[in-house]
């Protein structure tokens, strides 16, 4: 006896939601529930060390400052952290709230809850308005402060403090970006139509 050809993507398209619901779990749902639960613990972690930081003071930041010029980027560098105090306590509660919905979001799911779905567009939509913040502090905020700090390292040093002054913008830019790269593609791939289907008939 023949056995029928697998079903095309079309075929699988037009499927009423209960009978797609049949066919299985989507692997997507898997792999960004486990992935939401790892960053997240990376999120927290990140978090407490922040915060640590900016009420103690960085520990390894002294480490090696054994010349007069090293030991005045150092003092730059605790200055300028001093001075982003308020900007990094801000951040520290904006990362929380973004890992906490990615955390609520990863357990979801993991348990296959039609309100996965719900929970991880909040935490990338809230992620990429986060982003949009802190690009708007980065300007505003953080660059001004390098200035002082890059005036010291470049010190002694045959790289212009314009030339650092970019460098370290130019990081800072594009590490937002990056960090771009996980909610969009929450968004685009648990929202497609057979993603969301499944969805549909999954318990709350």
């Amino acid at each position: 006896m023949e056995q029928p050809p697998p079903l095309t993507h079309q075929e699988v398209s037009e499927l009423s939601g209960k009978e797609y619901a049949h066919l299985g779990q989507p692997q997507t749902v898997k792999v960004f529930g486990i992935l939401h639960v790892v960053f997240a613990g990376f999120g927290v972690l990140g978090s407490i060390w922040g915060l640590y930081v900016a009420v103690a003071g960085n520990p390894f930041l002294g480490l090696g400052a054994s010349t007069p010029a090293m030991r005045a980027q150092v003092e730059a560098e605790a200055a300028m952290q001093e001075q982003l105090l308020p900007f990094t306590f801000g951040s520290t509660a904006l990362t929380l709230v973004i890992t906490g919905l990615m955390l609520v979001a990863g357990i979801l799911l993991l348990k296959k809850r039609k309100s996965g779905l719900k929970w991880s567009n909040r935490y990338a939509w809230t992620s990429l308005v986060g982003k949009v913040i802190n690009t708007i502090m980065i300007f505003v905020f953080i660059f001004p402060a390098t200035k002082e700090m890059t005036t010291q390292m470049s010190k002694g040093s045959p790289m212009p403090t314009g030339a650092m002054e970019g460098i370290m913008l130019g990081s800072m830019v594009v590490g937002v970006l990056i960090s771009c790269v996980y909610p969009i593609l929450t968004l685009i791939l648990l929202n497609r139509p057979n993603v969301k289907t499944w969805f549909a008939n999954q318990p709350d």
